[in-house]
């Protein structure tokens, strides 16, 4: 159904869909709507059990994934993904009040993020895709009784978008710096493995500390700092979503001692491997 959401205490207003899903579907869409937002609104969620796909139309707003901020105007999009600490704040006034579209994906929405490398790619600026975020709204117009070929039509549309963002991301890489752009196809591609700084030097054809120096000065990380939490996301997705042994994930992710693997995502996340598998199926 859709209803207006006028409550004061959220500081906003807008369309807001709610809709049925199918219980075998591992990934859908609860809810889309777009928010009109008062100078005061501010938006919180601790660690998120959803991911949300967003789209600016108007004015300006600000948006933090964990430690990383950004400042997003009309035609941004931005990912705010699951497992993360999310805050959105509105920096227009009411003349000029930021709005945006939004979809809320439930379920195992991080491997569809891994997929297109968009799992740590909170913003993409300029994107353009207002009328990918529409065809959601009209396939909403069109439901059946019980929501599958709606949500179907969203599933789509939602991969559609992230497939859409992971080609202006790749694009806008390689136009403002190309070495960035080959620096990030390599080490998206290198979950699997070892890195060693050597071969990935050779390979890029500039001394390691150039590398880091160019990567930290796009990202704000390190090139090994960059690595190692893209293996520890794809450990905890892995944690949640198959049975696979910890030995064996370790493995899938380039360390050939199980212990250390569990050392250092204790390290990481404040629980052994273990724990965080049994953590998780509680939860869920």
């Amino acid at each position: 159904m859709a209803y207006r959401d006028g409550n004061r205490a959220l500081h906003k207003h807008g369309d807001i869909h709610a809709l049925p899903h199918s219980p075998d579907l591992s990934v859908y869409v609860p809810m889309i709507g777009m928010n009109i937002c008062a100078p005061t609104y501010k938006n919180i969620r601790k660690k998120s059990d959803i991911t949300v796909l967003g789209y600016v139309v108007n004015g300006h707003g600000e948006i933090r994934v964990n430690s990383e901020k950004h400042r997003l105007g009309r035609g941004d999009a931005f990912i705010l993904r699951k497992d993360s600490r999310h805050e959105v704040t509105a920096l227009s006034d009411s003349s000029d009040p930021w709005t945006y579209y939004w979809y809320n994906l439930h379920g195992n929405s991080l491997p569809l993020l891994e997929t297109f490398h968009l799992l740590h790619t909170p913003y993409i600026p300029n994107a353009g895709i207002e009328a990918l975020f529409l065809k959601g709204f009209a396939a909403v117009k069109h439901k059946t009784e019980d929501g599958t070929d709606t949500q179907t039509a969203l599933i789509l549309s939602c991969t559609e978008i992230i497939f859409t963002l992971h080609k202006a991301v790749k694009q806008a890489a390689e136009y403002t710096s190309p070495i960035m752009g080959r620096m990030k196809l390599y080490l998206d591609q290198l979950v699997g493995e070892t890195f060693h700084s050597e071969d990935f030097a050779h390979q890029m054809d500039l001394s390691f500390k150039q590398l880091n120096r160019i990567f930290k000065q796009h990202t704000g990380s390190t090139i090994y700092q960059y690595v190692l939490a893209r293996k520890m996301d794809i450990a905890r997705m892995m944690l949640q979503d198959t049975e696979l042994p910890v030995g064996e994930i370790a493995i899938h992710l380039g360390y050939d001692d199980p212990q250390y693997f569990s050392n250092l995502f204790k390290q990481k996340t404040g629980m052994a491997p273990t724990l965080f598998r049994q953590h998780a199926k509680e939860i869920h």
